[in-house]
């Protein structure tokens, strides 16, 4: 890769041009001939390091925002953009029976988790509706609870948000776009390959990752296990409404949705394995156990976090005690940590995973106590 300012930089530049001017001359600092080429220097220098951040740009490896937009339009991608989750409600009147309500309602959740605002936008049944969050991205995935109405609704008793029926996704950053092209250069897609499985599943909206376990149940037959935005485990309404997407189960095989001819296609969630945690800390003088857990409880979860984006390209999963150990004393308040375990065992937690029994670990209880 060039590097156009090695060599030009400002003196470098200025004693080139002072080289050629006749040595009769004054050419010394503070001369008229000096202080005409020194502002004409800098600005030459300034323009070879400005050259060598757009040569950088035109690399997909160095690209970033606007520019690594455009470098992976020449493989045919483009970012994702940031979308809208969709969350199932249940309305319910005065009486706490169920009642219908108009679409195009809109309710918030309370400002201490957010005041995301929600849309009425489509009736499953008396009672029960679709709304959209009207901001994008994952803001909308997580609050469970009841909504406050933004507009007067009649015989209104209460409002209850419940499950993701479509996750919101955050738009795509820059090293996830990369990742993303670097993929498809790196792994040709064909034929419904693992490589063609991995790209059309993972860009669909809502889905984070996919994990492919090809001839699972018999020739022609492909089992898919779905994680949701941010890694985590979809809810079944979504996991239906990517099986419909992908191969239809009234029609599977048949090349109807986006699987191949011929693939019977099985979408489906891991199941959740809950990782436990215990450990016994000593604190640094001047902090409480209540102070510094909640640092702690972040720093295993952070590790964990770790542990879960290795998932849908790792068929074995390790959870170490040493790493438990190094995340908790990550914490500067924490001096030494002593009698740690993984799901009530002192040894490395091993999580298998096969077809038929696809585990995804989850943060559980975490119980620290002082030594």
């Amino acid at each position: 890769m060039s590097n156009f300012s090695e060599g030009n930089s400002f003196e470098e530049i200025l004693s080139r041009c002072l080289a050629r001017v006749d040595d009769n001359l004054d050419k010394r600092q503070g001369s008229i001939i000096y202080d005409a080429l020194a502002p004409a220097c800098a600005e030459l220098a300034q323009a070879y390091i400005a050259l060598d951040v757009y040569t950088d740009q035109t690399y997909l490896l160095n690209a970033v925002g606007i520019n690594l937009d455009n470098r992976v339009v020449d493989y045919g991608l483009k970012r994702e953009q940031a979308t809208y989750a969709q969350r199932k409600i249940t309305v319910y009147d005065t009486t706490q029976a169920l009642m219908d309500i108009e679409i195009g309602s809109r309710f918030s959740i309370p400002n201490e988790y957010g005041g995301y605002n929600f849309t009425v936008t489509a009736r499953l049944d008396i009672g029960y509706y679709v709304v959209t969050c009207e901001t994008a991205g994952t803001a909308g995935n997580d609050y469970v609870g009841e909504l406050l109405p933004l507009i007067y609704i009649n015989n209104l008793g209460n409002a209850v948000i419940g499950d993701v029926i479509k996750p919101g996704e955050n738009e795509e950053t820059d090293d996830e776009l990369r990742k993303r092209a670097l993929l498809k250069i790196n792994q040709e897609a064909f034929a419904g390959n693992k490589a063609a499985y991995k790209q059309m599943v993972e860009a669909l909206d809502g889905v984070e990752v996919v994990k492919i376990f090809p001839v699972w149940d018999g020739g022609g037959t492909v089992k898919l296990a779905i994680l949701a935005s941010d890694y985590t485990i979809p809810t079944s309404s979504f996991i239906d409404e990517l099986q419909e997407i992908i191969d239809p189960t009234d029609a599977s095989g048949e090349g109807v949705g986006l699987a191949p001819i011929g693939h019977e296609v099985t979408v489906e969630a891991p199941v959740q394995l809950d990782i436990d945690i215990a450990a016994t800390i000593s604190i640094v003088s001047g902090y409480t156990l209540q102070q510094v857990t909640p640092e702690i409880e972040a720093a295993i979860e952070l590790y964990i976090k770790e542990i879960q984006k290795e998932w849908a390209d790792k068929d074995t999963l390790t959870v170490y005690i040493s790493r438990m150990t190094a995340a908790i004393l990550s914490v500067p308040q924490v001096q030494n940590v002593s009698a740690i375990t993984i799901n009530e065992s002192s040894s490395d937690l091993v999580i298998n995973i096969t077809a038929s029994d696809v585990k995804y670990p989850v943060l559980g209880d975490v119980i620290i106590s002082e030594s």
